[in-house]
């Protein structure tokens, strides 16, 4: 195509107007500036688009057919660029963000009510999903950013820590442990442990800190949900390690009881480290997290 798209605007302006001296005096642009507009489309096409009746230009029927797809055209490209600058105005771009299920009770939403209270028309598009997958989206650049849990072992991106909550076992409220203060792994090897699928968080914890500790937990259960882990362990069927501190997550008829040595799961936000620039909103949000210290 040897046309762009100023010789498309110049040739809707010509047939809306229908005379090449009026179109000319009102895009401001010389007459045979305009004419060479029209002569570089035909000519690209291989077609005169108007019939020349006296001075004025009508539009043949090859005409009509390209004004509708030049409209069009025209319409997509100027969408496309006010998109384009939407995006590069950081008070009025998007941000991906991700987070796992159990941050969206508490973290994430308020951290989106202080961010919007200041930059109330950055947009965001939220995508809930378990820690490992999150931090691949952010790496294959699915998403800008994500809040995951512990920091994922995953070359190319980078963790800024938020948050952290303290870790306990989740037992029946008949459990035999339903009362201690505090209980160690070791001691319950041979329990049955409600666990949660791979690639999510807690589960990823569980096994991490069972394994340090010489064994591997024998699983009862798997769900995807936090709640229905709770949900789990009250009607007795497994224990389950879960953070404290969101009574969200914790239905009656559960007891938490804090690991012993004292155990954290940390929260924070990655970002894909190769990333070229980010566009400003996204960075603008990046900043406003690692400027606001812990959660």
């Amino acid at each position: 195509m040897n046309f762009g798209t100023e010789d498309l605007r110049s040739f809707i302006a010509v047939a809306d107007e229908g005379h090449l001296t009026d179109t000319a005096d009102k895009l401001g642009i010389p007459q045979p500036t305009l004419s060479r507009r029209i002569a570089r489309i035909e000519s690209a096409l291989g077609t005169e688009l108007f019939d020349r009746v006296g001075r004025s230009l009508v539009l043949n029927t090859r005409g009509t057919a390209f004004l509708a797809a030049s409209r069009r055209i025209i319409h997509e490209v100027d969408a496309a660029t006010t998109e384009v600058h939407r995006l590069m105005d950081p008070e009025l771009g998007t941000v991906r963000l991700g987070f796992m299920h159990s941050l969206g009770t508490w973290l994430v939403p308020a951290l989106l009510r202080q961010y919007r209270s200041q930059h109330p028309n950055v947009q965001f598009e939220l995508v809930q999903a378990d820690a490992l997958s999150l931090a691949e989206a952010v790496l294959n650049d699915a998403l800008d950013l994500a809040f995951v849990a512990p920091a994922p072992q995953l070359e190319g991106v980078a963790w800024h820590e938020v948050s952290t909550q303290q870790l306990a076992i989740a037992v029946p409220e008949d459990h035999r442990l339903a009362d201690a203060k505090s209980v160690c792994l070791k001691d319950l090897e041979n329990e049955p442990f409600v666990g949660m699928y791979p690639g999510y968080g807690i589960q990823i914890l569980l096994e991490r800190l069972c394994a340090a500790t010489g064994f591997a937990p024998k699983i009862a259960f798997t769900t995807m949900e936090m709640t229905t882990v709770g949900g789990l362990v009250a009607a007795g069927l497994g224990i389950a390690l879960l953070p404290m501190g969101d009574d969200r997550l914790i239905p009656d008829g559960v007891a938490l009881v804090p690991l012993e040595p004292r155990t954290e799961r940390e929260i924070g936000l990655v970002w894909r480290e190769a990333q070229a620039e980010n566009s400003p909103p996204v960075r603008m949000f990046k900043d406003f997290v690692l400027r606001s210290g812990r959660w």
